[in-house]
């Protein structure tokens, strides 16, 4: 099947050659050749990388007239440079696609796809710190940044750098062979059993939204958390009223109320399991709650993981 690599100016070099390295072994690993690759620009000239890095191209994007299979790398360092000139491959990806091409988006190259329209209605993923951005700018996407890998209507889109690795062995699955897809996992070391990023998230607050007021209360928030709180009684500890201290929260912060404090304690959760070795009834009770079997199962369904295992992944070996 041919495939096309679609090199935009600013793209991610290491996304690019990873792209080429693993479909290649793909190859090199199967009875006989799986994927015909062709890397093209718009212009079939080389392309500008991170740090002045150059790639080069076999062909000009109009050159194409029919593939199979468009990849296209990510943006992780450059996005927000690179995003204005997204729109110039529009026509030519809507062209592929209407033909019957499957359009495949590694780490943030999402915000290409979306760019075209063609995500209208979807559901996507991209790189977890990009995901906010993301939903302001395209709010009739379906984002789901939990998932390294969304598939709809013939567009896949995966999450994070390291996610560019089950996007390709899902297109060995799909065009090759799940044993095919197993030995390229063994040979190049890769964990083929990821679907999902939510452990790997850090969470920044979001305060550089203007609104004084709702600043302070989570400057509060930031300093009480553990205590116990009842979200209704913090609208007129400073001087709102409950509907519009809902409104204007979530209209400031992205959350609510009670969504934000549940985050807060979540990432002190992860802090605390990463760094010491207090028990979970100690953890739970140090972070606001009394149940330490409830908060085992809001731990996992927002962060993915029971706390025992992200404390096995995530603590360093001679703590």
């Amino acid at each position: 099947m041919h495939v096309t690599l679609l090199l935009a100016d600013l793209c991610s070099a290491s996304s690019a050659t990873t792209a080429l390295e693993l479909l290649t072994a793909v190859n090199l690993l199967s009875e006989q050749p799986v994927f015909d690759v062709t890397t093209a620009s718009l212009d079939g000239q080389p392309v500008r990388t991170l740090r002045g890095l150059t790639l080069d191209a076999d062909a000009a994007l109009d050159d194409i007239e029919h593939t199979d299979l468009v990849l296209i790398p990510g943006f992780l360092f450059t996005l927000r440079e690179a995003l204005p000139g997204f729109a110039r491959y529009g026509d030519w990806l809507r062209r592929q696609h209407a033909q019957g091409a499957v359009l495949a988006s590694m780490c943030t190259a999402t915000f290409l796809l979306a760019e075209t329209g063609l995500l209208s209605g979807a559901r996507a993923t991209t790189h977890w710190a990009f995901a906010d951005l993301f939903r302001k700018r395209y709010p009739d996407i379906r984002m789901d940044e939990r998932h390294t890998l969304c598939e709809d209507g013939g567009l896949i889109t995966s999450g994070g750098a390291s996610a560019g690795m089950d996007l390709l062995l899902h297109l060995t699955r799909r065009y090759a062979s799940l044993e095919l897809a197993q030995k390229c996992s063994r040979y190049l070391l890769i964990d083929n059993a990821r679907s999902e990023q939510s452990v790997y998230v850090m969470w920044s607050m979001p305060k550089s939204h203007g609104d004084a007021d709702i600043l302070r209360v989570q400057n509060w928030l930031e300093e009480h958390y553990s205590e116990p709180l009842a979200i209704e009684e913090l609208a007129p500890r400073f001087g709102f009223g409950v509907r519009n201290f809902m409104r204007r929260f979530k209209e400031a912060t992205g959350y609510t109320p009670l969504a934000y404090l549940q985050t807060l304690r979540l990432e002190q959760a992860k802090h605390l399991l990463e760094s010491t070795r207090m028990s979970l009834d100690s953890i739970t009770f140090k972070v606001g709650y009394e149940d330490s079997n409830s908060f085992r199962r809001l731990f996992q369904q927002r962060v993915g993981l029971l706390p025992a295992s992200y404390r096995k992944k995530f603590q360093p070996r001679a703590a």
